[in-house]
């Protein structure tokens, strides 16, 4: 109990750090590049980080999940490490493949090859980062210390060199920079604890399909918010982005700070629905409600203040995106329940396969609502688009707990 309170803690700490620092970039790279040349730097960005996602896989649930059951075994350790790492690797080489046909194609034609690198470090940094390794081992200290301290680096050094739009590729450069710094450490720090390893195309391919319905649930939200940008930069053009990515950075951190709680949760919670599924069911529909009411709360506050936000840490120049954040807040409430629908009740509950259709579903219905609605509302559009399908992922996760709650009753009953 003490380690699991002393992982949240840190959980905490560095998703705090995760909010706060994206959120302070903002200023000092906006006023700074102004909004043509930020638009561009937070497009690659996001399309970057986008495809990190696809790498990382969601080993961050699947992968730590078997480092924790053979945390003392050595041999074990290595041969997880190798195959997740050749997962990785595989997956990697795909979607390179793919992101260099498409910038031979059109994507010279927007932007400096630099800037593009750049994105490109940004993606090798995040996809290959190994923080899910040290969470299954439940030592977490180091790698949260290590990458907060180099992330405030960077931040201060983006405040020092940043001076105007000639400096976007040099920004950019500094967090990727540090991102790849981060990740190289840690991926030393694992090759230190697990010894020699081994690459393996046939325990690359056992790790893919072991943690594909965790990646669709897990990565299905992710990719929704870092896709944003990218869709609003296709059906409205880059500056639209710069109005965009302030209120998106805004919720998406809100709602990642709840996820410390969830995780650390998890796992007692799949232990309890063996032994009393009523009252684990009853805990599970508090914690539910009490994410919905604080999502209801936290829209509303954001609601209230978001112009006096945005005016005074961007300027007049970006009061658009108070528009926008005041449609975007209302995503929070039913994010927030619908975490905690799938990690508190549906997976538990042995339901993972229809909760990743669903949520894959409700991704893909999103991308399509939002491009639809573009061609009437611009950037409004494609922000209602997402909470439109947020609502409705909502209540078809709602009815598969019931689902799910009669057939474990019927069960018992036989």
């Amino acid at each position: 109990m003490k380690r699991l309170l002393k992982n949240m803690g840190l959980l905490f700490f560095a998703q705090l750090c995760g909010y706060l620092i994206p959120i302070l970039e903002i200023p000092v790279l906006a006023r700074a590049l102004g909004v043509q040349e930020y638009g561009k730097v937070v497009l690659i960005q996001s399309v970057a980080l986008l495809t990190s996602l696809l790498v990382e896989y969601g080993f961050s649930l699947s992968g730590s999940r078997q480092i924790a059951i053979a945390r003392d075994e050595r041999g074990a350790l290595a041969r997880i490490f190798g195959e997740v790492l050749s997962a990785k690797l595989m997956i990697f080489f795909v979607v390179s493949m793919v992101g260099v046909i498409v910038f031979l194609v059109q994507g010279s034609v927007f932007y400096d090859r630099e800037l593009v690198f750049m994105g490109f470090l940004y993606f090798l940094a995040f996809g290959f980062s190994p923080f899910w390794f040290f969470q299954g081992l439940e030592k977490i200290t180091v790698v949260v210390v290590v990458e907060v301290t180099l992330r405030f680096v960077g931040l201060f050094l983006l405040y020092v060199f940043i001076r105007g739009e000639q400096d976007a590729v040099l920004a950019l450069g500094i967090m990727a920079g540090f991102g790849l710094l981060n990740t190289l450490v840690g991926n030393v720090m694992c090759v230190s604890k697990v010894g020699r390893f081994y690459l393996s195309f046939v325990g690359g391919l056992h790790q893919i399909k072991l943690g594909f319905h965790v990646f669709v649930y897990k990565s299905s939200s992710n990719i929704l918010m870092s896709a944003g940008p990218s869709l609003v930069g296709a059906t409205s053009g880059h500056i639209a982005v710069a109005s965009y990515v302030p209120a998106e950075k805004i919720i998406r951190g809100f709602v990642g700070f709840v996820n410390p709680i969830l995780i650390g949760l998890y796992p007692y919670l799949n232990r309890q629905f063996q032994f009393s599924q009523g009252n684990t069911m009853r805990l599970s529909w508090m914690i539910v409600v009490g994410m919905f009411v604080a999502g209801v709360v936290a829209a509303g506050l954001i609601f209230f203040i978001g112009d006096f936000l945005i005016l005074k840490v961007l300027g007049a120049g970006f009061m658009v995106a108070s528009d926008i954040l005041k449609t975007f807040v209302w995503i929070i409430p039913f994010r927030l329940a619908n975490q905690a629908l799938g990690l508190c009740m549906l997976i538990p509950m042995g339901r993972d396969k229809v909760t990743s259709f669903l949520m894959m579903s409700s991704s893909i219905m999103s991308m399509l609502l939002a491009a639809i609605m573009s061609v009437w509302y611009g950037v409004d559009g494609v922000v209602m688009g997402f909470v439109i399908a947020e609502i409705c992922l909502f209540f078809a996760l709602f009815t598969v707990v019931f689902e799910g709650k009669n057939k474990y009753q019927n069960k018992e009953g036989v």
